[in-house]
């Protein structure tokens, strides 16, 4: 098989991994809870784990250039703690009177569904903005396990998203 092949074989099986995780992470317990699958938290395991092999190549081998290696750790360092952040500490309640929503950038908010301004979907990240009368934002990723209760509530109240 010709890497072009491969490439777009995996391509595809990506793009409906990625539809199947979200579809079922759309519906999560049902008791209105948002918050990340366990894979969020350990995807930044992983790449902290990565952190250590790149360090310890580093210290056991002479290379050329260090300098693809230095980025490369800083990017998976960085992308390892703020993977761990988010499915650590992102949590949030859905009920027919609002959201409530608590994230490690954000902190704490609590908005009521009579206060929601406007609604759109960014598909280049995966997430839905939602606009509160207090100038509140809360910015739910589609990889967020229940996420389609906000779903619910924002089509309730006439939003398309």
């Amino acid at each position: 098989m010709s890497a072009l092949a491969a490439g777009i074989v995996g391509a595809v099986a990506a793009w409906f991994a990625v539809r199947w995780i979200g579809a079922r992470l759309r519906t999560g317990a049902g008791d209105g809870t948002l918050e990340f699958a366990p894979f969020m938290e350990r995807l930044g395991i992983l790449q902290l784990l990565g952190v250590a092999v790149l360090v310890w190549v580093a210290l056991s081998r002479e290379h050329d250039s260090y300098t693809a290696l230095i980025a490369l750790t800083v990017a998976l360092a960085i992308g390892g703690v703020y993977c761990l952040c988010e499915g650590i500490m992102t949590r949030g309640k859905v009920d027919d009177a609002g959201i409530l929503f608590i994230t490690p950038w954000g902190g704490k908010r609590h908005e009521l569904w009579r206060d929601l301004r406007s609604v759109h979907y960014r598909a280049y990240c995966g997430m839905y903005v939602l606009k509160f009368r207090s100038g509140s934002v809360i910015r739910l990723s589609v990889l967020l396990s229940g996420h389609g209760a906000v779903l619910q509530h924002v089509r309730a109240r006439g939003y398309h998203v």
